[in-house]
């Protein structure tokens, strides 16, 4: 059975960088056997229902603005598998979630092509991409994970996000800033809760994390947190890199083993 895994993932350039966290990218799937596909919910996709992406060879969508020239000549030339796909809808929707085929879109957002040039460079491991529906909240989100568990026979599941994102107030000209107390409070929060499997604490993050608002002004980064939460039996996980950029952004994966 592979993991589940939630993975910040950063600036669109981290996948040209060279840094501890992409050194860390680069030899996270050391930790499991290859799967025969990835299933990957990104911050970038967000929809009012849940979809999935419905095309056999999606094209990489450079989903950024103002950065270096050769990140836009990046190509990630992963495939689906539609078949695959045919399976998941027919799983997600027998357990009395509604989920729409996206023919449209047409290709894999940076959430999705970025960390995973950098774990799987080959691209020879099919994708298959679900949408983040704004009307999923955490427990919602969860209970997609718990149904979504059935896959991880022959399925990695990822939950692309970051685990503080308040892009705003970051230190851009230093990528190696001293961490903002504000950031690390809500990370150990996060964290220590996800290490003793508290559901309870982690689905009522809202109120219960410190720092929410300053360190996701929107949620969008944080929620596909909860998918994977949701697809671990145990709900307990661990943070394989506790480190921080540009003094306020966490680049925590936390991995769900069982």
């Amino acid at each position: 059975m592979f993991p589940s895994l939630y993975i910040s993932h950063g600036s669109p350039a981290l996948s040209i960088m060279d840094n501890s966290t992409t050194s860390f990218l680069k030899n996270l799937s050391s930790n499991f056997p290859e799967p025969k596909f990835i299933l990957v919910i990104s911050a970038h996709w967000l929809t009012k229902n849940l979809k999935i992406l419905y095309e056999e060879s999606p094209h990489t969508i450079h989903d950024f603005y103002n950065f270096p020239k050769e990140l836009y000549q990046l190509e990630y030339k992963a495939k689906s598998d539609l078949k695959k796909c045919d399976e998941i809808i027919s799983l997600i929707k027998s357990s009395g979630i509604e989920i729409e085929k996206d023919i449209s879109r047409g290709g894999f957002d940076h959430g999705v092509w970025s960390p995973l040039s950098l774990i799987y460079p080959k691209a020879n491991i099919p994708i298959i991409q679900l949408s983040l529906p704004i009307n999923f909240d955490s427990k919602k989100l969860f209970e997609l994970g718990v149904i979504l568990s059935k896959l991880r026979e022959d399925t990695l599941i990822i939950g692309s996000g970051a685990m503080t994102h308040n892009i705003m107030n970051s230190t851009w000209e230093n990528e190696n800033a001293k961490p903002n107390s504000y950031a690390k409070e809500f990370r150990d929060w996060v964290v220590g809760n996800i290490q003793k499997g508290n559901v309870n604490s982690l689905l009522n993050y809202e109120k219960e994390a410190p720092n929410l608002q300053i360190n996701h002004p929107s949620k969008e980064h944080f929620l596909p947190l909860f998918v994977t939460f949701g697809a671990s039996n145990n709900h307990i996980g661990e943070s394989l890199h506790d480190i921080y950029m540009y003094g306020n952004q966490s680049m925590d994966t936390i991995i769900f083993k069982k």
